[in-house]
């Protein structure tokens, strides 16, 4: 049996995600990077929504007792404490989306401009 090193598929929710961070970016190019990205013979990789990202986190568990920020999930292999883009528009406001920061488990929203992570998913 090979053992697939390039994703990872969350029992929880079925979503397969990209394990590698390929690093910064803007928005745009963040959307251009998924819509071209191929891992294992597949092609069809899209930026998550917020939602799909925040199931990464266990709201059950906190980081911080005096900050009251959630723990990312045990069992999630990708551990960081970065700022990862959505696909998510903030809401009719078109120049900013959602992003999703892990060393707070903040959900907020920036200009599409500002660089920040990128994890693909599929599913």
């Amino acid at each position: 049996m090979t053992l697939n090193t390039a994703t990872w598929i969350d029992p929880a929710t079925g979503l397969e995600w990209q394990r590698e961070c390929p690093g910064r970016m803007n928005w745009y190019d963040a959307q251009f990077y998924a819509q071209s990205l191929t891992i294992n013979g597949m092609a069809d990789w899209r930026l998550p929504e917020a939602r799909e990202l925040e199931t990464l986190l266990d709201r059950t568990l906190l980081l911080d007792q005096n900050l009251y920020r959630p723990a990312m999930r045990a069992q999630i292999p990708f551990r960081d404490s970065l700022s990862y883009w959505s696909n998510t528009t903030f809401g009719t406001d078109k120049r900013n989306a959602w992003i999703v920061m892990f060393d707070g488990a903040y959900v907020l929203s920036y200009y599409k401009t500002n660089e920040y992570h990128v994890r693909c998913v599929r599913g």
